[in-house]
């Protein structure tokens, strides 16, 4: 499935507006004036003039300097990339498992200074992280493929792939020694803050900013094991197929998706680990993998930094031994079958099975050689999950937008066999799905209608008829959130 266009244009002018105020404060000192009230000697601090903002995929950073030498870093949730109903939570549940990892692991993740929900802020930007800045080279810069994708190269030395691999490992089974009663969110010892049950992950959040359906649901009395979680996320993905108003491209596109997805809602069982579907839970962070790793530099690929811990939760062990991120980029955005791209997609899914070969051995080998790990199952999940067939539907659970060529969804297919995919499909009742892809099919064509008002908005200014403000105004009256289940609790 795509974004929602709409969403796209509203989201990138609100981002525009609130980083030219975060880039005024900074301008005028009082950015470096309000971090300073955080030191514990109250020392001032400058920001940096070599480094400007740093940007993550979810956060806009800022490098700051003490008088004595300590360097920090301010780290807010972007306006506009992360939604504004979810950013308190979001900051919070990081810093929650930031504080974790380092009490119980020598993990190297930074210290945190001080946080903040948005009402906190007395600057007005929104919730926040101060926290130690670690020097360091990020390794998706060095090693990733084009500077706007995040696959990584194909000519990376295999030994440097294994090394990182394999400190990576031991970074993952140290994660893994941290248990939880119960799926859902962190525990909040550290920052007090009042989280629902329901666990806020990357799939739930993207749907919602990106394609405008909020599929939470009510889900106060939490969840009993790993198969009733996998069922309630299974229907975020058939929820936002049936509510996203661009989420289909016609009526054989409605009708294909909506019987795949219902076929997917009947196979959840199948890949459910059961020795471990009811406990103990792990530590799921649902975005970590290569890129969130900053090695010494470019010739020395010691790590020394783990950052960038948001959407994290307690979640099934399973999930947590799932390495969607061996090339740094998600299979589901690679199409199997477009004939336009398939090729090139099936040698990606080559590379892919290759390292996961390296990084099954080099796993398997840590987790037997660290003496002070107690939870020595990791390995042997990540060995069921491929010859399982859950090592894609894993992927599946974690994005949301995802479409049925997609090279996790055609991996799944694969598994189950041809004829018992036809046969789920075929379990759809035919009167409905007529009735619910003559429905999409129809929505598309509002949704386009729609668009092209949102483009006439955003055209007025571009041409200065409209100020930014103006325009978020009209945007955000077009576009009305779809609920697809009660709202969140």
């Amino acid at each position: 499935m795509n974004f929602d266009e709409r969403y796209d244009i509203l989201h990138e002018i609100q981002k525009d507006r609130w980083v030219s105020e975060v880039a005024a404060m900074r301008e005028r000192g009082e950015l470096a004036r309000w971090v300073s009230t955080y030191h514990r000697h109250r020392l001032s601090c400058a920001t940096d003039g070599t480094v400007k903002f740093i940007n993550g995929g979810y956060n806009l950073c800022q490098k700051l300097t003490f008088t004595n030498g300590d360097v920090w870093l301010v780290r807010f949730a972007q306006k506009g990339v992360v939604c504004d109903d979810l950013a308190d939570e979001k900051v919070a549940m990081e810093v929650e498992a930031l504080m974790r990892i380092r009490q119980e692991t020598d993990v190297p993740v930074p210290k945190v200074h001080g946080w903040g929900t948005a009402a906190n802020n007395p600057l007005g930007l929104g919730p926040f992280i101060i926290m130690d800045f670690i020097g360091g080279v990020s390794l998706e810069s060095l090693w990733k493929e084009r500077p706007d994708k995040r696959l990584i190269r194909s000519d990376i030395a295999e030994a440097d792939i294994e090394y990182i691999y394999r400190q990576f490992a031991r970074i993952q089974l140290k994660l893994f020694q941290l248990n939880f009663e119960r799926i859902g969110s962190l525990p909040t010892p550290f920052t007090n803050f009042v989280a629902p049950i329901r666990p806020l992950t990357f799939k739930i959040h993207d749907i919602l900013q990106m394609g405008g359906v909020n599929t939470f649901g009510k889900r106060s009395e939490g969840f009993e094991s790993t198969n009733d979680f996998f069922h309630h996320v299974c229907m975020q993905d058939w929820e936002q197929l049936s509510q996203q108003a661009n989420s289909v491209c016609g009526l054989w596109d409605a009708k294909n998706k909506l019987a795949s997805f219902n076929a997917l809602r009947l196979v959840v069982r199948d890949f459910v680990h059961q020795d471990t579907a009811k406990g103990p839970f792990k530590l799921v962070s649902e975005d970590f993998g290569l890129s969130n790793i900053l090695v010494r530099t470019k010739d020395d690929l010691t790590i020394v930094g783990v950052v960038d811990l948001e959407w994290s939760y307690a979640g099934p062990a399973q999930l947590a031994a799932s390495p969607w991120w061996l090339l740094n980029s998600r299979l589901n955005l690679y199409d199997l079958e477009f004939e336009a791209e398939a090729e090139a997609s099936a040698v990606i899914l080559d590379r892919y099975l290759k390292h996961l070969e390296i990084y099954k051995r080099v796993l398997g080998e840590e987790e037997e050689r660290m003496p002070d790990i107690h939870d020595k199952g990791m390995s042997s999940l990540i060995e069921w999950s491929e010859s399982s067939g859950a090592l894609w539907f894993h992927m599946l659970l974690h994005s949301g937008f995802n479409y049925v060529s997609s090279i996790p969804f055609a991996q799944v297919r694969k598994h189950i066999g041809d004829g018992r995919w036809d046969k789920l499909k075929s379990t759809f009742p035919f009167d409905s799905l007529e009735a619910l892809a003559t429905s999409k099919a129809q929505q598309t064509e509002e949704y386009e209608k729609s668009l092209e008002q949102v483009e006439d908005l955003k055209t007025k200014v571009d041409t200065n008829q409209m100020d930014m403000d103006e325009f978020i105004a009209a945007a955000s009256s077009l576009l009305v959130t779809r609920v697809a289940g009660p709202v969140a609790d």
